[in-house]
C-alpha cells in the first residue's frame, strides 16, 4: 500500500488495495491512518469493484448504514443491496431520470455544501462512492477541510462559535436546493438533528468546523442572525486553498471523512448523460435496524 497526497493540505491516492481480498488481509490500521490524515481517500481500480465487495470494504471502517434513512414519496428502489445509497441519475429501470422526477429534483441538493448524514443524530464517519459509469464531461466531486478551516479562523470568531449548536435538517437543504415542499410523509421520515458547530474530530484530535446546506440555524439565536453566521463560515471554509476537486474515472472508489470534510458535487448535463454512482456509508454508533425500518 502507498500513499500518494494529491492537495498541500488534504486528500491522497492509495494504491495497492486489492478490493477481492478478504478483510483479515486488508491493510485496516494503515487505511485508518490514512483517511485520518487525508480526510479524502482516492482508490483507482480498473474495473468497479462488486456490490458486495464494495460493502464489505466499507465495514472494515465502522458500522454500515442500512435501509433508506428518510423517505421520497413515489421513489422506487433500482439498487437491490440495502447497504448501498443511489445518488446517480438513473430510474428503477435504469434509465435517466426525467427532470421533474421527485429523486432527480432531491438529488440536486448535493450540489450544495454538505456533510453525509448531518441531519441525523447518528451521524456518518465515512462515505464510500464508486463510480460505475460516469459522464463524459462535468459531475466532478470538491471537498474542503473543515480542519484547516478551522485552524485558518481568528481566535476571536474561534471564542464566539466554540459552544454554539446547530439544527440540521434534510429538508432544509433541499429547499434551498429548490425541491418541492415535502410531503408529510417525508417529513415525518427525517426529523431534524442537533449538533456542536465545533467539535473534536475524533480520528486526528484536530478540531474542526462541522458545516453543511443542511444546518438551519443557530440554536438559541435569533433565526436570520445566526444564518449570517453559517453563510459566513461557510464562504469561509470553502476557499479555494481549502478545497480540492477529483475528477472522476470508472471505477474510482472515493472516500472521506465526513467529520473532518464537506463535499458537494459539480454540475453536469444530468439529462443527457448517464451516472451510476453508489455509496456505502459508515456511521458514528451502530444502527438500531428497527428504528430504521
Amino acid at each position: 500500500m502507498h500513499v500518494n497526497p494529491l492537495h498541500p493540505v488534504f486528500a491522497a491516492e492509495v494504491t495497492g488495495v486489492d478490493f477481492t481480498a478478504p478483510a483479515q488481509r486488508q491493510p485496516v490500521r494503515d487505511l485508518h491512518d490514512a483517511i485520518h490524515r487525508y480526510g479524502v481517500v482516492v482508490f483507482r481500480n480498473e474495473r468497479p469493484p462488486t456490490d458486495e465487495q464494495h460493502v464489505a470494504f466499507s465495514r472494515l471502517f465502522g458500522p454500515v448504514e442500512v435501509g433508506p434513512m428518510f423517505k421520497i414519496t413515489g421513489d422506487k428502489k433500482r439498487i437491490d443491496n440495502p447497504a448501498l445509497v443511489d445518488v446517480g441519475n438513473l430510474d428503477a429501470d435504469g434509465n435517466i431520470m426525467q427532470p421533474d422526477n421527485r429523486r432527480m429534483l432531491f438529488r440536486k441538493g448535493d450540489r450544495l455544501w454538505h456533510a453525509d448524514m448531518s441531519f441525523h443524530h447518528n451521524r456518518a464517519t465515512y462515505s464510500l462512492l464508486l463510480g460505475h459509469e460516469i459522464p463524459p464531461e462535468g459531475g466532478d466531486t470538491e471537498f474542503a477541510d473543515m480542519r484547516a478551516a478551522y485552524d485558518a479562523l481568528p481566535e476571536k470568531l474561534k471564542t464566539l462559535i466554540e459552544d454554539l449548536t446547530v439544527e440540521h435538517s434534510i429538508w432544509h437543504s433541499r429547499g434551498l436546493a429548490g425541491f418541492p415542499q415535502p410531503t408529510e410523509e417525508e417529513i415525518e421520515s427525517r426529523p431534524p438533528a442537533h449538533h456542536k458547530l465545533v467539535h473534536t474530530h475524533p480520528g486526528s484530535g484536530r478540531k474542526a468546523l462541522y458545516l453543511a446546506s443542511h444546518a438551519s440555524h443557530i440554536v438559541g439565536w435569533p433565526v436570520e442572525l445566526g444564518r449570517d453566521l453559517l453563510k459566513m463560515l461557510m464562504r469561509f471554509a470553502t476557499q479555494p486553498q481549502f478545497v480540492y476537486r477529483h475528477t472522476w474515472k470508472l471505477g474510482d472508489l472515493l472516500m472521506w471523512d465526513n467529520l473532518a470534510t464537506m463535499h458537494r458535487a459539480t454540475e453536469f448535463e444530468d439529462t443527457k448523460y448517464r451516472r451510476d454512482m453508489r455509496r456505502a456509508t459508515c456511521r458514528e454508533r451502530p444502527i438500531d435496524l428497527s428504528a430504521a425500518a
